[in-house]
């Protein structure tokens, strides 16, 4: 019987090129995720939308999750992917990098329509209360002692403050736990802006200790490579005109906190860095 071939659009800069084998991790309405021998998540996914820089977009998802199943076994040949029924070609992929374009440095940015579109459409679940002010949770409430600890306890080194903020690492439930989007939207304010606020070398040494998911997502964070969905807000707002309201919606609406949760982490860097260059 002759494989079903299907084409991937974009493929992530960090995707691996080595021969490997595997079985598919987990398959959900929007992505398959192939487990790689380093333990990083590889996801194919259904649009550009969800990208990371270890993803791949095929054109037709859809058949993709009609032919595989959880603990499908494939073959990973660097120009292709083959599973039993079909193959995944990605020798034409267009390169996509979740590198921010450029940072702000010293381009002043009003910060307050972003936090007033938050707090008014953020999810109260997940570490928003962080930013709205309600009611929090339990997992919001050990967010404020972490880091109040953290904050009493930091070091002063070349002049940048270095928050330890690894006790973050894994809090919370989901694929990504809402503890490690936050990180991800700390070290994408620090990318954007130039300006270092947290101790990354204890961050990476937590890191075994989350989800594969979490896990995935800030080995990429640390390396200042972002989801498609942060990225596209970076450097959405570095227009000269943009909308806030829309820029928020299009954070919130990923995941079921991990949007909320990252921007929260971005706003508590703005709000409460003393060398912060928005205006």
């Amino acid at each position: 019987m002759v494989k079903k071939m299907i084409y991937a659009e974009y493929r992530g800069a960090s995707i691996p090129i080595e021969p490997w084998k595997g079985v598919v991790q987990s398959i959900y309405s929007k992505a398959v995720n192939l487990l790689h021998p380093s333990g990083n998540l590889i996801s194919i996914v259904d649009s550009i939308d969800n990208m990371t820089d270890f993803g791949l977009v095929i054109a037709d998802f859809s058949l993709l999750i009609s032919k595989i199943s959880n603990s499908s076994h494939f073959l990973w040949e660097g120009t292709q992917i083959t599973f039993s029924d079909i193959i995944v070609d990605i020798s034409k992929a267009l390169l996509w990098s979740g590198s921010l374009v450029s940072n702000l440095i010293e381009l002043p940015i009003n910060i307050k329509p972003i936090q007033k579109a938050f707090i008014n459409f953020a999810k109260e679940e997940g570490l928003s209360p962080l930013i709205t002010k309600k009611k929090g949770n339990m997992y919001s409430n050990a967010a404020v002692k972490i880091i109040n600890a953290s904050l009493g306890s930091a070091d002063v080194s070349r002049e940048a403050l270095l928050i330890d903020l690894s006790k973050l690492v894994g809090l919370g439930i989901g694929f990504t736990p809402s503890g490690d989007d936050f990180l991800t939207g700390v070290m994408l304010y620090e990318t954007f802006t130039g300006i270092n606020l947290i101790n990354r070398k204890s961050l990476k040494v937590k890191i075994p200790g989350t989800t594969e998911g979490g896990r995935t997502l800030l080995i990429l964070a640390l390396g200042d490579s972002f989801p498609f969905y942060l990225k596209q807000f970076a450097e959405s707002i570095l227009k000269e005109s943009f909308s806030p309201i829309e820029v928020v919606k299009k954070v919130l609406a990923h995941g079921s906190t991990s949007g909320s949760d990252a921007l929260t982490g971005f706003l508590c860097c703005a709000k409460n860095n003393e060398k912060i260059f928005f205006t």
